[in-house]
């Protein structure tokens, strides 16, 4: 790949003298032991006492270029830094790696190494163990596996897996593995898949275990309920762990509800006859919120309408199901209950969203837009049909399809199942 300059071809890099096959490169010389992969550099040189041999990078292997296309984002390794680019989400990193540079360290210092964030000690906890006092590193210590694999690597999973997760390192060849140490967390994006205790998901993609969690803890953006955030990053199947079940358990049971209601009204709306997935096709169609006070999923308008006006700064409090917010004390469905008990927007023909201040139902828009349309003079707002933010429709069909009170009055829409129903 590189030609001396007087067109010879280069000489032969060196090959591990530890090994009896002479084509195993080496990569570390030592003034000791000669020639070594780094298999063998670790194993030999485990021993305290080994560890005083003077080491250094054979030059080939600082000059050398490796180029990785993994399912999860593209890499160039050099022996001193590592680059790394996702071409789905447009991120990328560049990581220089300290003390890899020959003679970075002086022959004679025992140094150990932390087996998460890479620093080096010889007092402290480095000169008994291999974690570093750094919290973050102790805090990752308590859920990390202490096996380790055949291979000499440590395991990179987390503690109490009954099977162990595959050495990151490549050495056991699992084709259920498709990513190794130096890949980022897809989650987090900001460091390797080593740096932290890690756990393969059914799907097979690896990711830290406290990045996982955090996720899930935090759930979707926005007041909208969104399932992306239950999903693997790389492919998209369902995230399952063992591990995860106690977070994967209440989201589990909202998806089914969300997917339950949202069947439920594409089949009164009657546009559920000829797709493959109505199911999915449902829950993307409409809008479901988590209600503050009853931790159910309503209805709150179709999902195009919360698109357009994205999902900015709101208050959790504010959003109440119409059966938690009635004011007017609707009459209950005698099929449905209150499930779908719904309120009209007061300053729109909008199904409303949000409940604020004890008294006063708004939609999406007109909630973004309230310190206004409260100030507008009930004299001053349009009439039926009138559309979102309190502006005035053309034409006499109310968007609802339903008689309502003037605009700016409470109204209660009833069963939003059985209205749907009657429209069709």
């Amino acid at each position: 790949w590189r030609n001396a300059a007087d067109g010879n071809p280069p000489p032969p890099r060196p090959t591990c003298n530890n090994h009896d096959d002479g084509e195993t490169l080496a990569i570390i010389q030592c003034n000791v032991c000669g020639s070594l992969c780094a298999d063998c550099d670790r194993f030999l040189h485990l021993h305290r006492r080994m560890r005083m041999h003077h080491r250094q990078v054979c030059k080939e292997e600082e000059e050398a270029i490796r180029v990785d296309l993994h399912e999860g984002c593209g890499r160039t390794k050099l022996f001193w830094a590592l680059l790394l680019a996702d071409s789905c989400t447009l991120k990328a990193m560049v990581e220089f790696r300290e003390g890899t540079r020959p003679n970075s360290k002086a022959p004679g210092v025992v140094s150990g190494v932390c087996r998460f964030c890479g620093a080096t000690g010889s007092s402290g906890l480095l000169e008994i163990g291999n974690i570093c006092a750094d919290q973050e590193c102790q805090d990752h210590a308590h859920n990390a596996c202490t096996k380790m694999h055949v291979c000499g690597h440590l395991c990179s999973g987390i503690s109490g897996e009954t099977e162990c997760l595959p050495c990151l390192h490549g050495c056991s060849g699992d084709p259920t593995l498709k990513q190794d140490a130096d890949d980022m967390c897809m989650i987090c994006f900001t460091e390797a898949l080593s740096c932290a205790p890690a756990i393969q998901l059914k799907c097979g993609h690896v990711f830290h275990l406290h990045c996982c969690r955090n996720v899930l803890s935090k759930r979707w953006a926005g007041p909208r309920i969104t399932f992306a955030f239950s999903q693997c990053p790389i492919c998209k199947a369902p995230m399952e762990h063992p591990v995860l079940g106690e977070l994967l358990a209440p989201v589990l049971s909202l998806l089914e509800d969300v997917r339950r209601k949202a069947v439920m009204r594409l089949e009164y709306e009657g546009l559920d006859k000829g797709r493959a997935d109505p199911a999915s096709y449902a829950m993307d169609r409409y809008a479901y919120y988590v209600c503050f006070k009853c931790n159910k999923a309503y209805y709150g308008g179709e999902a195009r309408c919360d698109a357009e006006l994205g999902s900015g700064d709101f208050d959790p409090a504010e959003l109440v199901c119409g059966a938690c917010s009635d004011v007017s004390r609707a009459q209950m469905c005698p099929k449905h209950g209150t499930d779908f008990l719904e309120y009209k927007c007061r300053y729109c023909c909008s199904v409303a969203v949000f409940f604020c201040f004890g008294t006063t139902h708004f939609c999406n828009a007109c909630h973004d837009d309230f310190q206004r349309v409260t100030n507008i003079h009930r004299d001053e707002l349009p009439s039926c049909p009138a559309g979102p933010r309190a502006k005035q429709l053309d034409g006499d069909e109310c968007p609802l399809h339903v008689k309502h009170p003037p605009t700016g009055e409470e109204f209660a829409l009833g069963c939003g199942v059985c209205r749907n129903a009657h429209t069709f």
